[in-house]
C-alpha cells in the first residue's frame, strides 16, 4: 500500500505474525475439538441409555396393564361361573318342584311362583349379565404437545424448547462481545523523501517495521429463541451465532522498529515530518493493518473460532439440562 504528500511517499507492507498468543489460540482449539468428539460420545451414550430406560418402563407399564386386564377377566369369570352354578341349583329346585307338584306335592300357585323365577332368572342371565362381561381393554394415546412447545421424543426425555432457549440465552447475556481470535502482524513501512526535482541523489529513505494486533469478536448480545433450535430425533441443540468481526486494531507503538536513513549523495540529516505528514503516517499504517485483517481467510479463520469457543460455552448448559443432548454451532447468514 502507498500513499504520497507532495515530496512525501509512504510504502506499507502488512505481514501476519504467528507468536505466543497465536500459538496459544491454536492449542484451546485443538483442546476443543477434542471435548467436541467426546461431548458427542456422551450424548450418544446418554440418548441410548434413556431410550433403553424408557422402552424399559414402557414394557413394564404395559405388563401391569395386561396383568390387571387378566387379574379382570379372571375375577369376571369366576362370577360368571358362580352366577351359573346358582342358575343351575335354581333349575334343579325347580325341576324338583315340577315332579311333586305333578305328584300331588305343591298347588297350582306355587307352581307358577317357580315357574316365574325361573323365567326371571333366565332374563337376568341371558339379558343382563353379558353386558357384564368384560370389554376389551383399549389404551388411549396420550395427547400430542405441539411439537414448537415440546421436545420430549414420545416421552423420554421431558423437555421442552423453551428450557434450552432460557439456559443458552442466559449464557450469551453474559459473552455479549465474545473475543474469539487475536492476530498480531507487522507492517514493514518505507518512508521516502524526495528531494530536489525528486532526484535519487537529493532523497532520503527510511525503514519503519509496526507492530499492531487485530481483535475478532462475536456479538452475542443480540441472539433470540428462534436462534436455538432442538431437534428431538436427533438430540441436538442447533445454535446460530453471528459472523465473526474484526472489533479494532490495537497498535503496538512500544514495538516499532527504526532503521537508520538511508541518504542520496547530496542528501542530508535524517527524515523530520510535520504534523500533517505524522498524521497521514498514522493513517496509512492503520489503514494498512486493517485492510490484512479483513481479508477472507482471516475472517474465516475468525469464524472458526468464534464456533468453537461459542460452543465451549454454550455444550455445558445443554449437558446441564440433559446430557443426550449435544451443541451444533452454525453461523447465521
Amino acid at each position: 500500500m502507498g500513499q504520497s504528500d507532495r515530496n512525501l511517499s509512504i510504502e506499507t507492507n502488512a505481514k501476519l505474525v504467528e507468536n505466543e498468543t497465536t500459538k496459544k489460540q491454536n492449542e484451546a482449539a485443538a483442546r476443543i475439538e477434542q471435548k467436541q468428539k467426546e461431548a458427542s460420545e456422551k450424548a450418544a451414550s446418554a440418548g441410548l441409555s434413556a431410550r433403553l430406560d424408557d422402552l424399559s418402563r414402557k414394557a413394564k407399564e404395559q405388563q401391569k396393564r395386561a396383568d390387571q386386564a387378566e387379574e379382570s377377566l379372571k375375577s369376571e369369570r369366576e362370577a360368571s361361573a358362580k352366577r351359573e352354578a346358582l342358575l343351575k341349583e335354581g333349575l334343579s329346585l325347580a325341576n324338583t318342584a315340577l315332579k311333586k307338584n305333578k305328584r300331588g306335592g305343591f298347588g297350582p300357585f306355587l307352581t307358577g311362583l317357580i315357574l316365574g323365577l325361573m323365567a326371571g332368572a333366565a332374563v337376568v342371565y341371558f339379558l343382563v349379565m353379558p353386558r357384564l362381561a368384560p370389554q376389551p381393554i383399549t389404551v388411549t394415546p396420550a395427547p400430542v404437545e405441539d411439537a414448537s412447545v415440546t421436545i420430549d421424543d414420545d416421552g423420554i426425555l421431558g423437555y421442552t424448547a423453551a428450557d434450552f432457549q432460557e439456559a443458552i440465552l442466559g449464557g450469551a447475556s453474559e459473552h455479549q462481545e465474545l473475543v474469539v481470535m487475536e492476530q498480531p502482524l507487522s507492517i514493514s513501512t518505507t518512508i521516502t523523501r524526495a528531494g530536489l526535482g525528486k532526484l535519487p541523489i537529493f532523497s532520503k529513505m527510511k525503514d519503519v517495521t509496526y507492530y499492531g494486533t487485530g481483535v475478532y469478536t462475536v456479538d452475542l448480545s443480540g441472539m433470540k429463541a428462534d436462534a436455538v433450535l432442538v431437534d428431538e430425533n436427533q438430540n441436538t441443540v442447533l445454535i446460530l451465532i453471528p459472523h465473526a468481526k474484526l472489533q479494532y486494531v490495537n497498535a503496538d507503538l512500544n514495538k516499532t522498529e527504526f532503521e537508520d536513513t538511508e541518504h542520496g549523495v547530496l542528501a542530508f540529516g535524517d527524515i523530520k515530518l510535520t504534523p500533517e505528514e505524522t498524521s497521514l503516517l498514522e493513517n496509512t499504517v492503520y489503514t494498512s493493518m486493517e485492510e490484512r485483517l479483513s481479508e477472507q481467510e482471516l475472517l474465516d479463520e475468525a469464524d472458526r473460532f468464534a464456533k468453537l469457543k461459542t460452543w465451549e460455552i454454550f455444550q455445558p448448559l445443554v449437558t446441564a439440562i440433559s446430557p443426550a443432548y449435544k451443541v451444533v454451532i452454525e453461523l447465521q447468514g
